[in-house]
């Protein structure tokens, strides 16, 4: 003899948490994510059950249901697409004009260095100099600094002569100041 089913048992799907590969138009997209929702915002009514109910079988807190059902009742199916997770604004980046003022710098000077833009800036009296990172990461973010050439490697790559080639594994140094092998 078979036990009732309990209330509560999620119904047959393979993904029932919104987002997932379950049933949709296409799984993960917006459209199938804005069906999923509005499936589970009309559960309560159709199937006369209680949000917490609803949010247990299909996996979601209360705390997105309710806010999704705010954005469903504001705005319709179309409040129910993904939202952006990119925030509104950035406190702490950088001021326009002083990342203007690094650029300046560096396309003026093209071989001055973080090191030496951050020391300029300072000397002129900026009124809120970036450290040393900042500046790199600018000049980074702009495409002012990256890996050099393959000339200038070369032209600064020196050969060493024979007698201050570094001692391999096999030779250790001896007290009588010679090497061993």
């Amino acid at each position: 003899m078979q036990s009732p089913r309990d209330t509560l048992d999620p119904p047959v799907r393979h993904s029932v948490r919104p987002g997932g590969s379950g049933q949709g138009s296409e799984p993960g997209s917006a459209v199938g994510l804005r069906t999923e929702w509005l499936e589970i915002l009309q559960a309560p009514a159709r199937e006369r059950l209680t949000v917490t109910e609803v949010c247990r079988r299909y996996q979601v807190s209360r705390k997105s249901y309710y806010s999704y059902l705010a954005r469903y009742q504001e705005h319709g199916v179309a409040g129910l697409a993904p939202r952006s997770r990119r925030p509104k604004n950035l406190p702490t980046r950088t001021p326009a004009d002083i990342e203007a003022s690094v650029v300046r710098l560096r396309v003026t000077h093209p071989r001055w260095g973080a090191r030496r833009i951050r020391t300029q800036l300072v000397r002129s009296g900026a009124h809120q100099v970036p450290a040393l990172s900042t500046v790199h990461a600018i000049l980074r973010r702009h495409g002012l600094v990256g890996a050099p050439s393959d000339s200038a490697t070369l032209a600064t790559t020196r050969r060493l002569p024979a007698t201050e080639q570094p001692m391999t594994t096999c030779q250790t140094p001896s007290r009588a100041g010679g090497n061993t092998r």
